[in-house]
């Protein structure tokens, strides 16, 4: 990466006692508490000084035990030339920004950074050289610190989910579409959203990403999932990507419309993983549907038989909320519920209710996002 002009980001420091919820109140009582992952810490922890040939500066942040670290940055100042590279504990880099990334891609109050899995992270300012006596400073202010979730489960019965590596063999299509899923973060806290139609739009729960929120504090990881099917818990690199901006939600009906960062959209870093389309018409009780889901932040699977060891279906209508026999746990909030047939998301799953998991029919969430879609056509999906 190289910078094409000089940006500066200088914000009031965020004070925050231990780890502070900005999620949305929930809108309904059913709603679930979002799993918590990371307490958020405050910090001060200065990368400063002048540049020269040669010479990469360079600090740790540590957090003895943590599962992962996520870096929030109230001031960056580079030179043109200069970028930040963010590595692991074992020298991979697994960010890198300059200043037009964060003139393009801050939040609130500063910048995240993408998330570092363990308890180290190295911060290295690199240059190409041609800014010899340069000044450039950075000041991390908080830290987000991951630890193992607990979650409380919406499992009916037995916990039918699969992993994606299992459901490959058997039914490619549910697979491929699954892909579009990704597992969510901020705030300190994990969820799911997935990738909605050609564009770059996304979609979640309002009490995941609320109205008075910033996308761009979130980010959002593609692919991530068990590489086999059994024996091995390894897991696939996948894709991190930061958030973009909040397009419409409505906290009644528990959704929320947004974007991904553009720079990275545009970069085809998500292409790869395909998009879902949407069917808006009535959702009749009996349909068979599954739902691929990060519950716990943990890699995706895909629940799709109930104890019966028959496909899991919508087992009952309540106004706007469909009912059905899938299971899913605290974490998988903003999960799509997936029309067996079609392939096209009906439902936009959300709590647990008395033996069933349940969501907001996608039919009664369409007029109000229908504007944000190219010639207000319903998406279909990618092949």
């Amino acid at each position: 990466m190289r910078s094409t002009s000089l940006f500066r980001l200088s914000v009031a420091m965020l004070s925050i006692a231990g780890a502070a919820s900005s999620f949305a109140e929930p809108a309904e009582p059913t709603l679930p508490s979002p799993v918590r992952v990371a307490d958020i810490e405050e910090a001060r922890q200065v990368l400063n000084g002048w540049l020269a040939p040669g010479y990469f500066p360079s600090t740790v942040v540590s957090r003895p035990g943590a599962t992962f670290l996520r870096l929030h940055f109230s001031s960056v100042y580079l030179p043109e030339g200069a970028w930040v590279e963010l590595a692991n504990a074992s020298g991979e880099v697994v960010d890198q920004f300059d200043a037009n990334d964060v003139a393009s891609g801050s939040g609130e109050d500063g910048y995240y950074a993408k998330s570092v899995e363990g308890d180290a992270t190295t911060v290295t300012v690199r240059h190409d050289g041609s800014n010899t006596g340069r000044a450039f400073a950075l000041v991390v202010d908080r830290v987000d610190v991951g630890f193992a979730p607990i979650t409380g489960f919406a499992v009916i019965g037995a916990d039918q989910r699969e992993r994606p590596a299992c459901v490959l063999a058997t039914d490619a299509t549910m697979y491929r579409r699954s892909q579009a899923v990704a597992r969510v973060y901020g705030s300190g806290y994990v969820a799911t959203a997935w990738r909605v139609g050609a564009e770059n739009r996304m979609l979640t729960n309002h009490h995941v990403i609320g109205n008075q929120q910033n996308p761009a504090d979130f980010e959002f990881w593609f692919g991530y999932e068990h590489a086999a099917c059994g024996g091995s818990d390894a897991t696939t690199q996948g894709t991190k990507v930061r958030g973009g901006q909040r397009l419409v939600g409505d906290a009644g009906r528990d959704f929320q419309l947004f974007t991904l960062n553009d720079a990275e959209f545009s970069s085809g870093k998500v292409a790869r993983y395909g998009y879902l389309g949407l069917d808006v018409t009535p959702l009749a009780v009996g349909q068979p549907v599954y739902i691929p889901q990060h519950g716990g932040g943990r890699p995706k699977q895909i629940a799709r038989t109930d104890d019966s060891q028959r496909a899991c279906s919508i087992a009952s209508i309540a106004g706007n909320m469909r009912r059905y026999t899938c299971d899913t746990e605290g974490g998988s909030s903003g999960s799509p519920v997936i029309d067996r047939q079609s392939h096209r998301a009906r439902v936009l799953h959300n709590s647990a209710i008395a033996g069933s998991n349940q969501g907001n029919a996608i039919e009664v969430i369409w007029p109000t996002i229908r504007p944000y879609f190219a010639n207000g056509q319903v998406p279909s999906g990618s092949n």
